[in-house]
């Protein structure tokens, strides 16, 4: 039986290649499938990269660990050699701090009748000035072969420049007031100076 089609031809059904059909099913698939390859492939990267910027801040904090052991092995070594230089220092006789300090002590302000003495030593820091110097613009002009970095508490100011005009009129020390602060709950004042032990002074 033979069928005509007596259809007009825009009318007449087209009948499409069978691998166009299946150009069009495949293609979204094949976009899919590389969007979703291309996806895992940047989570795969991002994972990657977490993984190294934590390995990186475990080595940056074990980096800081051993900067740290190292500032404080070269804080020991520096204090160990000051320890060494002032030992050298007893030994070759260059300065009697046992006599300076008792010597400083003499210079402080009766106690009187108060419960607490006038002035006292918070800090009492010691070092030598080798070789002996001196400074136009500190302790009158006055050479000097040791300084003493004191701190502490006053009652008043009144014992504080009591204690001054001694280390002044002193022939072993020499005074540089620093600073002096007033703590209004204590009622006391804080200080500090830094006194010269005088090259020429008497050593008792």
């Amino acid at each position: 039986m033979i069928n005509i089609n007596l259809l007009p031809k825009h009318l007449q059904r087209v009948h499409e290649p069978a691998h166009w059909k299946l150009i069009a099913v495949l293609f979204p698939l094949a976009v899919l499938i590389g969007l979703g390859a291309m996806q895992f492939t940047i989570s795969q990267r991002e994972k990657s990269m977490n993984r190294e910027i934590v390995n990186l801040e475990i080595k940056n904090q074990k980096l800081q660990e051993s900067i740290r052991e190292q500032r404080r092995l070269q804080a020991e070594s520096q204090r160990f050699r000051n320890l060494l230089s002032i030992r050298d220092q007893v030994r070759n006789n260059q300065i009697s701090w046992t006599a300076q300090i008792s010597n400083l002590l003499e210079t402080l302000p009766a106690q009187g009748s108060l419960d607490r003495p006038l002035i006292d030593f918070d800090s009492l820091n010691m070092q030598s000035v080798d070789p002996p110097r001196a400074d136009s613009e500190r302790y009158e002009g006055q050479v000097i072969n040791a300084e003493i970095n004191v701190s502490g508490q006053v009652k008043d100011t009144q014992a504080l420049a009591n204690f001054i005009e001694a280390l002044e009129s002193s022939e072993k020390f020499g005074v540089d007031f620093q600073s002096t602060t007033r703590n209004a709950e204590a009622e006391i004042y804080s200080y500090s100076l830094t006194v010269g032990s005088l090259s020429g002074g008497s050593e008792e």
